[in-house]
């Protein structure tokens, strides 16, 4: 029976692949690997950004929460942006419908990517959207928000880490 078991493993790892899954994201711990194209051509990397606060933002231009959010989220990026706040969001819709997420993110003139296009990435490919991981100036991460991110969440989680 073990070696039944063990011979249908064999062969879904043939057929699926058996990587190594990546680890969750965990606070306070260095912030995973993030490196890409953004839509608009320029290339970005999580660990260049060190010295800012970054908020890396999982979105889905299907997504209802996401919606309702996105204007604050650009409120807060220019309102805090010449004090080193960063925003990179990363549309993990298909690539099919990579047009979308695009365009909803040039509307509010926020940098973003897509999850599949990514050249490096510790973060999962996809999260319930909207989730947003927050960065200190260190390249520590120091907070996840699931769900629709509000002026509080804002107030207590990236503002203090911007003084």
């Amino acid at each position: 029976m073990i070696d039944r078991l063990a011979s249908h493993a064999v062969l879904l790892c043939a057929l699926y692949g058996c990587g190594a899954a990546a680890a969750a994201p965990q606070i306070d711990e260095p912030a995973p690997a993030l490196r890409g194209r953004l839509f608009s051509g320029e290339t970005f990397d999580l660990a260049a950004l060190r010295g800012k606060v970054v908020l890396i933002n999982f979105y889905s231009s299907y997504c209802a929460r996401c919606a309702y959010e996105i204007g604050l989220l650009e409120a807060v990026y220019e309102a805090h942006r010449a004090r080193g706040f960063e925003v990179v969001a990363i549309g993990v819709d298909d690539l099919a419908d990579r047009h979308r997420v695009e365009r909803m993110l040039r509307i509010y003139n926020l940098p973003g990517a897509m999850a599949q296009e990514l050249s490096e990435t510790g973060f999962a490919m996809r999260y319930p959207t909207p989730t947003a991981f927050i960065v200190d100036r260190d390249g520590i991460l120091r907070g996840r928000i699931t769900g629709s991110k509000t002026p509080a969440h804002y107030r207590e989680m990236v503002l203090p880490l911007l003084q």
